[in-house]
Order: C-alpha cells, then structure tokens, then sequence
C-alpha cells in the first residue's frame, strides 16, 4: 500500500536540488508526493514542475495563491490526496520548519526511501493508535517521526 508525502514549499528556491529530489521520486513505488506551494514569489514552482517531469504519476502539484499558516496547506495537500487517492497514511514535511531542524529535504527523503523499516514502524504506530497525529487522522510528521523511530537521526544533518 502506497503512502502519501506532502512536502510544503514556499520560496525554497535555493534549498531545492532538482536531481537529487528526482533521484529519491524515482527510486521508491511505495510513495505518492504532493508538493504544496505556498505562495511562493521565486522559482519554486518551476522547479518543482521539472521535478515532475519525470515522475507525473507518483508527483501531484498543488499551488495556493495567497500565503496560509502550515495547517491550512498542510490540509490542501491532504485534501488533494485523500480526494484522488486512497491512501491510508500520509505524512507531511514543512521546509520552513526543517531550517531550525539543520536537516535538508534530500537526507529525509533519502532516510524514508532507503529504509523500508521505517515505513512499517509508522504504519504499526498509527494502526496501534499511539502515533501523534494532526487534522486528518492519518496524517503524521515523517521529520518527527524519524526522530521518534531513530536514534540516528542527528546523523541526517551531516548530508546538508
């Protein structure tokens, strides 16, 4: 069963590496992404199109058109999903919040991707019930959750 990943954006131009991020997309059948744009006043978006060239059916797209708070775009990527596809879990990660974590979007997908574990570990979590959840029931923090499932995790920050 496919999980979904939203990924927020909002002027992260220079933060996006187009090849890495479509190394990760292309290496994994077990993910559907939805990028949400939040706004974004530089070229997000258009990288986030040349991400998706490649990958247009593991690859949604959403864009708001005016600046919301995390949980509301959060809540337009899930909507999109949960719309479309079915999905069971869902996980979201906020690049605003990733500066203040030194962690870069590349090493979290490399870790969610790579470590097949990882995965279950969540959907036994949320199946037991005892995963912190937000909004939709099946919607958890994959950042939050590595730090949860691995003791490892300040290893992420030395691939930025």
């Amino acid at each position: 069963m496919k999980i979904g990943v939203i990924i927020i954006f909002r002027n992260n131009e220079s933060s996006i590496n187009v090849d890495d991020l479509k190394k990760q997309i292309k290496s994994t059948d077990a993910m559907k992404f939805c990028f949400v744009d939040n706004n974004s006043k530089d070229n997000t978006v258009q990288l986030l199109n040349e991400v998706k060239e490649d990958s247009e059916e593991k690859i949604e797209i959403v864009e708001i058109k005016k600046v919301v708070s995390e949980p509301m775009a959060k809540r337009a990527g899930a909507r999109y999903l949960f719309n479309n596809y079915n999905l069971k879990y869902t996980g979201f990660i906020n690049l605003e919040s990733l500066k203040g974590e030194g962690a870069s979007l590349n090493a979290i997908l490399e870790h969610i991707v790579q470590d097949e574990s990882f995965i279950e570990e969540v959907k036994t979590k949320m199946d037991n019930g005892n995963a912190k959840q937000s909004f939709f029931k099946g919607i958890f923090s994959i950042v939050d959750s590595i730090k949860e499932f691995n003791t490892n995790y300040k290893s992420l920050r030395l691939s930025i």
